[in-house]
């Protein structure tokens, strides 16, 4: 006969079949008995619905705590706000790199992990079809992301010895974003845009059962696999008035409104040893269970006040209602069929500001040409486990380094903040992220005129 020893058999054995609740009861556990050195892996809280949202406007809103909304440039390509699209005079491009340092404490067991992730951010190509009237953008990025590792050691008992084995649970992939859309300016004030949206991706359980070296015990796996993809679509308007108080100085309000969305699902199941292993069938008899995966509405707004070339302040404020989540596959936090249901309405306030000592002054030193940058955000997490809500609590910052050639920049930035406690069942992440990124832009399409 074959029993748990007492401290597992609280919380069940976890599978890729089990409740989100009993799920969530064994990360919060596994945290403490995690492996003490780093690995590629982010927050445990990214299990929760679709995964961990991912922020992306730009590298230059990226440092001011993620306020986009409002932020005009003629340098960046604002991912955030396609009404913002407008304002492209050179054909722009910009790719950028990240990596994330991630330390996991869990109150309960007095134990720390350190998980170190690297990550490619946005991708985007503007064209200005009318040089600040009409612009046109492409863009790739991440939408959500799922990446985390949690590991438990336990015994049970095998004809009346004392077996160990090692619970590992582990969460990879995300959803990515695909964009494309038109931002027109309409007289000196007025900007509206649109986006279509599509959101593709795949997440990834993997569950390993390891004993201890002993003949006959070998390692099982067993996988949950689930594709998601579907459409949706994003407006943005927004309105500057300009030498309110200054001959150069400019206030711009904005919003943004995302569309709420349905995404189409399949999932597959995996058990066996290894590498071995075999499709589990569904109740039908079919290799995969199809369901779908309601996506709410998203909304921004911001403002932004711009002195010249010198210096600019920008707030931003977002909301996305996640308590309204309804989904026919279960997720991290939410499974109809057991009434389960731990994820929240997110919200999220940030702002920032930029100075650039040389303002307009091309003759002036690089450090004077410079931008340097700070800011910070607050956040509620769209996941409450067991009822406990996780806020994030950021600063941001960094610089932007001017090149020769027109339209160029390359951007240094720095984010250091906090996520959840280790009150209760939570676990609090301390975070330290870096990124470069290049931005760049050059006049393309020039009429040639023949004497």
């Amino acid at each position: 006969m074959t029993t748990l020893s007492s401290r597992v058999s609280l919380f069940s054995l976890p599978s890729v079949s089990m409740r989100p609740s009993a799920l969530l009861l064994f990360l919060v556990l596994s945290i403490g008995a995690h492996a003490q050195g780093q690995n590629n892996y982010g927050s445990i809280y990214s299990l929760y619905g679709l995964g961990e949202r991912v922020e992306t406007g730009s590298s230059q809103s990226t440092m001011l705590g993620n306020a986009s909304t409002a932020l005009r440039s003629g340098t960046y390509v604002n991912l955030s706000n396609p009404a913002l699209w407008s304002d492209q005079s050179l054909t722009s491009f910009s790719a950028g790199a990240s990596l994330t340092t991630v330390t996991s404490e869990d109150g309960l067991s007095d134990g720390t992990s350190v998980g170190t992730a690297g990550d490619l951010s946005a991708l985007h190509l503007g064209i200005p079809l009318l040089p600040n009237r009409l612009g046109l953008t492409i863009a790739y990025r991440p939408y959500s992301r799922v990446n985390y590792r949690a590991a438990v050691r336990d015994s049970l008992s095998v004809e009346g010895e004392m077996e160990a084995f090692t619970l590992n649970q582990e969460g990879a992939g995300g959803l990515q974003q695909l964009s494309g859309g038109l931002g027109v300016r309409l007289g000196n004030a007025v900007q509206l845009g649109a986006s279509a949206d599509v959101l593709f991706g795949t997440q990834e359980l993997l569950q390993r059962t390891q004993f201890d070296d002993r003949a006959g015990f070998a390692e099982t796996r067993q996988a949950r696999v689930t594709r998601l993809r579907g459409i949706t679509g994003t407006l943005g308007a927004a309105v500057t008035a300009r030498k309110l108080g200054a001959e150069d100085d400019a206030l711009t309000v904005a919003a943004v409104f995302t569309l709420p969305t349905t995404l189409s699902g399949s999932r597959t199941v995996t058990l066996g040893e290894s590498l071995d292993r075999d499709t589990l069938l569904t109740e039908d008899g079919s290799t995969s269970l199809d369901g779908d995966v309601d996506i709410p509405l998203g909304a921004r707004v911001g403002v932004t006040y711009l002195s010249g070339l010198r210096w600019l302040a920008t707030l931003d404020a977002s909301y996305e209602p996640w308590s309204g989540f309804e989904s026919s596959l279960p997720v991290g936090g939410y499974d109809a069929s057991s009434g389960l249901d731990q994820l929240r309405d997110r919200y999220r306030v940030g702002g920032g500001v930029e100075i650039t000592p040389a303002g307009r002054d091309r003759r002036a030193s690089m450090l004077q040409r410079a931008s340097y940058r700070i800011g910070g955000y607050a956040e509620q997490g769209l996941y409450a486990p067991a009822g406990q809500d996780v806020t994030t609590f950021a600063l941001t910052g960094g610089v932007s380094l001017p090149n020769r050639l027109t339209g160029a920049r390359f951007d240094l930035g720095l984010e250091l903040g906090t996520r959840g406690s280790t009150e209760g069942v939570l676990v609090r992440d301390t975070f330290l992220k870096g990124t470069l990124t290049l931005n760049f832009g050059e006049r393309w399409f020039i009429r040639r005129r023949f004497d």
